[in-house]
């Protein structure tokens, strides 16, 4: 079984429901949309908690959002969105269990509400409960097929699993939808790697490259593929190119030495050049946030 950092994919899908017309999306590298009329009083709003508690989550002001959601429940204690706001901002401060319980309310009064399941998943994922995840992952994709959040976080459970193809067809839906989500890429590249069809991996590996070409850990997925599918010059390249954006990695310099030597030598049999540390989708920040986040 692959074990993966959970972080990477658990802030991604942030929203915070700001009123029954609207949903505030926390996306990687990009600011959450302004709360469209949430300044004004709201007959659906009874004393604009619901509205005063998604601009301090937007803020990271879990501990104020959380009082906030929690008058706004007092207020309509059978309306689903204040159960998911309060869960989300229990998240930003690490209160696992009781934002397992605010989703599981959330999904209590609103069972056809799939971003209730997608949330309670993401709470499990990082408790290690994968099978449980994913049972709320597969609930989630029943009630809303296409998802991008629900395929994406059900294809790393497939990842971790070891069940590539189902990653790979998980992952195909989020890139289709979110054809920028270098995440998606570079771990569906992982999954083509894993399958060994390295033509495949290496175009998804140079997609994840265009989205943030600046990393010098895509290069060296890359470069890693190119050795695996016997294409040593493209590797050499690739390290190359870490190199230029940061020159003293040594992991970099080793392998290009190592390559270059080889390629150098008489015709001798040589060992191969030394692995790669296993590559796995990079690492972000596990909290949660509401304006601006991260793979």
């Amino acid at each position: 079984m692959n074990t993966y950092k959970i972080g990477t994919v658990i802030s991604l899908s942030l929203a915070l429901v700001a009123l029954p017309s609207g949903v505030l999306y926390a996306k990687k590298r990009a600011a959450a949309p302004p709360a469209a009329g949430n300044t004004q009083a709201n007959p659906k709003d009874p004393g604009g908690h619901t509205a005063k508690g998604v601009e301090f989550a937007k803020k990271k002001e879990y501990d104020k959002a959380i009082a906030e959601f929690s008058e706004a429940i007092k207020a309509e204690p059978g309306d689903s969105k204040n159960y998911f706001n309060r869960a989300t901002a229990y998240r930003g401060v690490n209160k696992l269990s009781e934002a397992f319980s605010d989703y599981s309310k959330a999904i209590e009064l609103a069972p056809q509400d799939a971003r209730g399941y997608i949330g309670r998943g993401e709470v499990l994922l990082v408790q290690k409960q994968q099978d449980n995840a994913l049972a709320d992952f597969d609930k989630a994709l029943q009630i809303n097929p296409n998802d991008p959040n629900a395929r994406r976080f059900r294809g790393f459970v497939y990842v971790s699993k070891s069940v590539w193809q189902k990653a790979i067809d998980d992952y195909s839906v989020v890139i289709q939808k979110v054809p920028n989500d270098g995440g998606a890429y570079e771990r569906r590249a992982f999954a083509y790697r894993n399958l060994k069809k390295f033509k495949e991996a290496i175009a998804d590996y140079t997609k994840a490259i265009a989205t943030d070409p600046k990393d010098p850990d895509g290069y060296r997925r890359r470069a890693q593929a190119h050795i695996l599918a016997g294409d040593s010059p493209k590797a050499v390249e690739d390290f190359k190119a870490i190199l230029k954006i940061k020159p003293d990695d040594v992991d970099a310099q080793s392998r290009l030495k190592a390559l270059e030597t080889r390629a150098n030598a008489s015709p001798t049999p040589m060992a191969p050049p030394p692995a790669a540390p296993k590559s796995s989708p990079p690492v972000a920040p596990a909290q949660p946030s509401p304006a601006a986040s991260p793979k």
